[in-house]
């Protein structure tokens, strides 16, 4: 198993059992305790794992915290799920479709073969990648540079393009939600892009699990205003829901 290879597999690991020990780590990947700690020690010095006497777990952090894309994708992945195929009911036939760089939108990949004659756009080089072999989609990707350990395209070159381009409904994904401070991201680099993609759209949805509605996030994209739906999971505290209900904003719980 290569070095990379294991030390998703510890993030994967702990992201389902929350904690674990070094001897249970050895054992489900079949390598050396010794092995184990050197990995460890890797990803405590990262920032990825905080290390006890009793074990590990992931390492949570304040509002700069971004979680590693591997981690993002397996969170809370029933739901994400269960978002991704309600919202692909909102794409109309020949819609031209904005899809977001977010692990929940990249869910959608996954049910989009489902309708014909819809043109995706995206920033997000997985996306375009998962929707590569289906005949009845036209996708088109967002030039830009290229995030390091993520799949995002931002900067200049998404930005100039993004500026002629004009949407039927927008997917976007956020690291946190919540009626104070809108819409919020940790990582400034994909602000832009995606303020500018809830612009140009005529519908902008957001896809997010139910725990992105009680943390905090370093920066606001976009107030609770500039969204025309929020879809999460049916996990969503029952107050949280009434306070977005109460503020206007259409939300649905899958």
């Amino acid at each position: 198993m290569l070095k990379i290879e294991r030390r998703e597999k510890i993030k994967s690991y702990l992201l389902v059992n929350k904690f674990a020990n070094i001897k249970e780590l050895a054992e489900s990947m079949d390598v050396s305790t010794a092995t184990i700690r050197r990995t460890l020690k890797e990803l405590e010095d990262d920032g990825t794992v905080e290390m006890s006497h009793g074990g590990v777990a992931l390492k949570k952090t304040g509002i700069l915290y971004e979680q590693p894309y591997s981690v993002r994708r397996l969170s809370n992945l029933d739901e994400k799920q269960r978002i991704a195929q309600e919202a692909v009911k909102h794409i109309d036939f020949e819609a031209c479709a904005y899809l977001d760089s977010s692990a929940t939108v990249f869910q959608m990949t996954k049910y989009l073969k489902e309708l014909s004659s819809v043109i995706v756009v995206t920033n997000d080089i997985a996306v375009a990648n998962a929707l590569s072999d289906i005949e009845t989609i036209d996708v088109s990707v967002i030039g830009g540079s290229l995030r390091k350990h993520y799949f995002t395209l931002t900067g200049f070159f998404s930005e100039t393009i993004m500026k002629d381009l004009f949407f039927d409904i927008a997917f976007m994904g956020f690291d946190a939600i919540s009626m104070k401070n809108g819409c919020m991201i940790t990582n400034i680099e994909e602000v832009q892009i995606k303020r500018m993609a809830i612009k140009a759209a005529h519908k902008a949805v957001v896809m997010c699990d139910h725990s992105k509605f009680t943390k905090e996030a370093f920066i606001n994209v976009c107030g609770l205003e500039d969204i025309d739906l929020i879809i999460t999971g049916k996990e969503l505290d029952k107050q949280i829901y009434a306070q977005i209900v109460d503020a206007g904003v259409d939300i649905i719980l899958v």
